[in-house]
């Protein structure tokens, strides 16, 4: 089974590397890149942490925090590693943020650092709260030759899996898919990691798999699980 997976270059690597461990053939592509910027975080009862990306930023500078919540295990455990404290949802989407802590954040500072180009549901926090945003870094699409081979790959039919990473990650990829690489997607299995994403794909019409936890190792136990979905998938030894 061939997996094309689609995110930043920064975290490809040791995804692909995971994927081939667990015996399944993985290729990447970034479709986005990261342009760090410099922040500064003002006063704050809470910080929300949407990524690994952003907890490497603010432990490469030593940002001082004051309560923290993060999305994901994985960005909870560099700033957990960092010494900072961290708290988690019981889900990793910005969703469960808001619904799980709006008692706990109500009437007070939020600061949320994030990509530019992050979903728009953690701003419901400033219907109860002071929320305000930084931006550690923003998301470019790409559109080069490295995009364009990978493309031509989907079309000729190389690839029986996609995982797309993020909405912005998926977007960029339908700019650069045209009507043939349309038609071929019909016959391969998408995967979404999250709610957005899931919801960018069917508004495009095609009905993605989602993983019941919105991580990497979500997407291989679901791989797993869906093995009637890949007539090519050969369980690992």
């Amino acid at each position: 089974m061939r997996v094309l997976i689609l995110r930043p270059a920064e975290l490809l690597d040791s995804t692909i590397k995971a994927f081939r461990e667990a015996g399944i053939e993985a290729h990447g592509c970034p479709f986005v890149s990261l342009r760090y910027e410099d922040f500064s975080v003002p006063d704050h009862d809470f910080t929300i942490v949407t990524s690994q990306n952003s907890a490497r930023e603010i432990v490469r500078r030593s940002i001082k925090l004051t309560r923290v919540i993060a999305i994901g295990e994985k960005t909870a455990e560099i700033l957990r590693k960092a010494g900072y404290d961290v708290l988690l949802p019981t889900r990793y989407e910005s969703r469960a943020i808001v619904e799980e802590f709006r008692d706990v954040l109500k009437g007070k500072k939020v600061v949320a650092i994030r990509s530019d180009r992050g979903s728009d549901v953690l701003r419901k926090i400033s219907e109860f709260a002071d929320y305000s945003e930084v931006f550690a870094y923003r998301t470019v699409k790409l559109n080069g030759e490295e995009q364009k081979r990978e493309i031509e790959k989907v079309k000729s039919g190389f690839y029986d899996a996609i995982v797309f990473s993020s909405r912005t990650i998926a977007e960029s990829f339908f700019e650069s898919c045209d009507e043939q690489c349309l038609k071929k997607l019909k016959e391969i299995v998408l995967i979404a990691i999250g709610n957005p994403t899931a919801e960018f794909l069917s508004s495009k019409g095609f009905k993605a798999l989602v993983p019941d936890e919105f991580t990497f190792d979500g997407v291989l136990k679901l791989l797993k699980s869906f093995r009637s979905y890949l007539p090519n998938f050969q369980s690992p030894k």
